[in-house]
């Protein structure tokens, strides 16, 4: 899918028609007949586009320092993106997302929706984005990217904290299977924060692009935003590593307080079945000539049985 969007005077976007003015090219799932189209509309190498086909494409930068003005810059970073595993538990994978600069048009192309693009296209003044310096926006776009590990990681802690609060009552691997899940999101992120670091590097020292007065501030926020994320990860790593090794504690034993409860049970009603099975035998038994053996045969029963649970009780047993 291909949009293009030029800004308004209010400083909206809108989706309008390629032109020679200032714009942004939004491309996700590109086909082939789009790549082939870019490809041939702003000359760049066809792999600018193609990279993002491959989820496991790294990230990189070309032609940041080139001196040919019309030479189209090229930025490949990996975004968190919320995604289900296999096992149905949430968890958090990470893309490539390519950032083109031309000199009159800007291209963001990914394999994947990234929800701050969304928000960039609904909301643009709110999220501060304009048109009217391609350098500007790539930077902004930049620095949501770095950012979105970092929304990210307050929701893995977000439901760190929910599981926290019901462990006292877990006694299934359902908690083990979500910390997975957040766990393997972690090192994901690690490795992708840990890449995308270069390419931030790269852009600051660029000698031809981001040049402006305001650029430097801007880098430097990025790649503060991105040191905080990798620190972020590290902290909330250590911490789901201790909490597994708790949650499965817990869960041991939960476990064992059940089969202690069970095993009390069993001990209290194995009682009356042995007094039934010696007393339903058909040979004669002290006490049958009484009328009213079977009220004493109850009676002393559930005696024994409350003498049990005193003690069982009494021992933490129950």
């Amino acid at each position: 899918m291909l949009q293009t969007y030029t800004a308004t005077t209010t400083g909206q976007l809108k989706i309008g028609r390629q032109t020679t003015q200032q714009r942004w090219l939004n491309v996700e799932q590109p086909t082939q007949a789009e790549i082939d189209q870019l490809v041939q509309e702003f000359n760049f190498p066809r792999d600018y586009l193609t990279a993002v086909l491959d989820d496991d494409s790294v990230p990189r930068s070309e032609q940041l320092d080139q001196t040919v003005n019309d030479q189209a810059a090229l930025m490949v970073l990996q975004f968190p993106k919320l995604t289900t595993s296999d096992l149905g538990y949430l968890e958090y994978q990470v893309y490539p997302l390519a950032l083109i600069l031309t000199p009159h048009a800007v291209l963001t192309v990914s394999n994947y929706p990234a929800s701050f693009i969304h928000d960039f296209i609904m909301d643009p003044v709110a999220s501060k984005l304009s048109l009217d310096n391609h350098e500007d926006f790539i930077l902004t776009i930049m620095w949501y990217i770095a950012h979105a590990y970092i929304t990210a990681l307050h929701q893995i802690t977000a439901k760190t904290n929910q599981l926290e609060r019901h462990l006292t009552r877990a006694t299934r691997n359902e908690e083990l299977f979500r910390i997975m899940a957040y766990q393997k999101s972690l090192i994901r992120f690690n490795t992708a924060l840990t890449k995308n670091a270069p390419v931030f590097q790269a852009v600051a020292a660029s000698s031809t692009h981001f040049t402006a007065p305001n650029h430097q501030a801007l880098t430097d926020d990025i790649q503060l935003e991105n040191q905080q994320a990798i620190t972020m990860t590290a902290t909330t790593n250590q911490i789901l590593q201790q909490y597994s090794q708790l949650v499965g504690a817990v869960i041991s034993n939960n476990l064992n307080d059940v089969m202690k409860v069970l095993t009390s049970l069993t001990l209290i009603l194995t009682i009356p079945t042995i007094i039934g099975g010696i007393y339903g035998m058909n040979v004669h038994l002290p006490g049958a000539e009484i009328a009213h053996a079977f009220s004493w045969i109850m009676f002393g029963t559930i005696v024994l049985c409350i003498g049990c649970i005193e003690y069982l009780r009494n021992h933490d047993y129950f």
